[in-house]
């Protein structure tokens, strides 16, 4: 059994299924400077993008990205068993949104390479859950 986003009236077929079919939260508890964005990345610790998945989300606007919860936030722990088949990593950092690298806008969460490496054993395209303070 899958996740279906927006509880599956919309037009996008089976897409959403395939697209749901794995969680990862990423713990960002500690940094309270990271901030909710409608589009966020995560990296590992030599810069390589590891979420999305460049090739997956090609030409998918933040909008629809949003919309179809495939990133979301939470503040407790409970609110975990929402969601299916999660995988949970620690942050090892946060940085400022890969469209403003230079801005105090901190969206994105960098994972050391064993929490990368276990992030990309959960599957290809995840939905990532935020927890954060």
């Amino acid at each position: 059994m899958t996740a279906r986003a927006g509880g599956g009236g919309g037009g996008t077929g089976g897409s959403e299924d395939r697209l749901l079919n794995c969680t990862v939260v990423v713990d960002v508890r500690g940094f309270a400077a990271f901030q909710r964005a409608q589009s966020s990345f995560v990296f590992d610790q030599a810069g390589k993008q590891v979420w999305p998945d460049a090739a997956l989300i090609q030409g998918v606007s933040s909008q629809l990205v949003q919309e179809g919860n495939l990133q979301t936030y939470i503040t407790s722990e409970g609110q975990i068993g929402d969601f299916k088949n999660v995988t949970r990593v620690k942050a090892q950092g946060v940085q400022a949104t890969k469209f403003a690298p230079t801005s105090n806008y901190i969206t994105d969460a960098v994972l050391s390479a064993a929490a990368a490496a276990q992030f990309r054993s959960a599957g290809q395209a995840c939905r990532v859950v935020y927890l954060k303070n």
